[in-house]
């Protein structure tokens, strides 16, 4: 059979059922690989196309999500606290309660968005945003700017999550690594980006306008546009993608079917429904909670070095404009450490392990950074340090995403993954002033709790291991229509078919 043709519908394709076989007779995941020659320059072909319509568009609007959340800081040293009325502390509260709606909406948007489609959803999600950033310029007083800094939190709210969850619909896990890791790079990128944008606006100062107005309209400007855009180019599914061919198009769903082997009904390929059991589903799976938990210790450093790593550095001997110029080759280092790592974790087609090696060198720099008093040495670990930590996240939003293959309760647990963004409370609170400037303390305090999370992922490792095993025993006596039977079961459904092997 030619694996690039959609089989019929009303039944498991034997290609199917031959890799579920193979998979749990082997206690690995079954997943679409190419075979032939002709397949596999197939598949590089629709990866392409999608990597230059999808991911590169993806990868620009979340460059400008991280400009509109953070464009208030720099505009902090220009007019704008005068010009708007502003109290002393008004800025670093507004950015504070950015978070009290960013973080609780994350699950209702991601589910939101499959209910009503990802391309819909993220062209109003990126109008309205843009909107309310754009609205930033008519500030004049303190409570229209904690106003629209806790509307600008709820419309940006999911973005992240909604990316990873259409990736996981348009690329099959062992290549989604790869793809996801490209994405959540773009956030150190953004805070490169908004330096220099707002350094260069705020020069801007007539009698009609002033520099700060203008870093508003124009980054916000610039996102409304991104939102028309997505609507033109995004497409609603791959059987309907514009830039693709015929064959193309059919290549592509049918490798997103045969990722999908044994564990998603025909019917619900291309559902949008979040149903009552999606949610119960998600509640009372403990492994999957556990290990949105651990990506909070994962996700933390990430957040405390991304607000406060020039203070950090500016403990190290540097000062003024100079802490902040040389806080930013790390996330150079952290961006080409994360991509080196997801392609390895696709190629090796492991999650776990290879987030525990992303903390272990994020320790390794942490300790130093602790510990010596040599300041060139302390900066130079900086490097290592961010080269590991930026690895946790979106290795664990693929690995909840393979080991969810049900969609519906995929788009909630990615949701819920949302909350991991807590992280950047938690940090504000470690990373006080009363540690500078050498912050040991908060240092130590993340080394602790990076233990603890590599310790969680290694014992949920061995929990989808030992379940993998449990499966595998259970139904190595099985013939192939027991297997049929089972991949049809509406009992069990997704990865609770017993013909599913977790990813590890």
């Amino acid at each position: 059979m030619d694996r690039s043709v959609v089989p019929e519908k009303g039944g498991l394709d034997p290609r199917h059922l031959e890799l579920v076989i193979d998979g749990t007779a082997r206690g690995v995941q079954a997943q679409y690989e190419p075979v032939t020659e002709s397949e596999k320059a197939l598949n590089k072909r629709v990866n392409r196309k999608l990597d230059f319509i999808v991911l590169s568009l993806l990868a620009v609007e979340f460059i400008f999500c991280g400009i509109d959340k953070t464009n208030v800081g720099f505009v902090a040293t220009s007019t704008f606290p005068k010009d708007a009325h502003l109290g002393r502390d008004a800025i670093p509260h507004s950015l504070s309660l950015f978070s009290a709606t960013y973080v609780v909406f994350q699950p209702i948007m991601v589910v939101l968005a499959r209910r009503v489609g990802v391309k819909y959803f993220i062209t109003v999600q990126l109008i309205i945003w843009g909107g309310i950033c754009m609205c930033h310029a008519a500030i004049r007083n303190r409570g229209t700017l904690i106003a629209l800094r806790l509307l600008i939190g709820a419309a940006e709210a999911g973005f992240t999550q909604v990316g990873n969850y259409y990736m996981s619909t348009l690329y099959p896990r062992s290549q989604l690594a790869w793809r996801v890791g490209i994405f959540s790079g773009m956030y150190s990128i953004a805070g490169a980006f908004a330096g220099l944008i707002a350094y260069g606006l705020l020069k801007i100062n007539t009698p009609s306008i002033h520099g700060w107005q203008a870093v508003f309209l124009l980054e916000g400007g610039f996102t409304v546009l991104l939102g028309i855009l997505s609507f033109f180019v995004l497409p609603r599914r791959l059987a309907t993608a514009w830039f693709l061919n015929d064959e193309e198009r059919k290549h592509a769903v049918y490798r997103m079917e045969v990722d999908l082997a044994g564990t998603q009904e025909e019917a619900d390929v291309h559902s949008t429904r979040v149903t009552k059991r999606d949610f119960i589903d998600v509640m009372t799976d403990w492994k999957k909670l556990l290990t949105v938990v651990c990506n909070i210790t994962t996700v933390l450093p990430v957040s405390a070095f991304t607000t406060f790593m020039p203070l950090v550095v500016k403990g190290m001997g540097f000062s003024g404009t100079d802490a902040t110029l040389m806080s930013a080759p790390p996330f150079i280092a952290g961006v080409i450490g994360l991509l080196i790592i997801v392609r390895s974790s696709d190629h090796l087609r492991e999650r776990s392990l290879h987030t525990v090696l992303g903390l272990l060198i994020g320790m390794i720099g942490c300790i130093v950074m602790a510990a010596s008093n040599e300041n060139k040495l302390r900066y130079g670990f900086s490097y290592v340090c961010m080269t590991g930590v930026f690895v946790g996240g979106p290795l664990v939003a693929v690995w909840l995403a393979g080991n969810t293959p049900w969609k519906g309760s995929r788009s909630v647990i990615l949701g819920i993954n949302g909350w991991s963004n807590i992280a950047g409370v938690i940090a504000g609170q470690i990373f006080k002033d009363k540690y500078a400037p050498r912050y040991e303390v908060p240092l130590i305090i993340t080394i602790c709790i990076m233990v603890v999370g590599a310790c969680g992922l290694i014992f949920l490792r061995f929990m989808y291991q030992r379940e993998n095993k449990k499966r595998a025993e259970e139904i190595a006596t099985w013939d192939e229509q027991r297997f049929a039977e089972e991949s049809a079961s509406e009992v069990r459904r997704g990865d609770q078919r017993k013909t599913f092997m977790y990813g590890l």
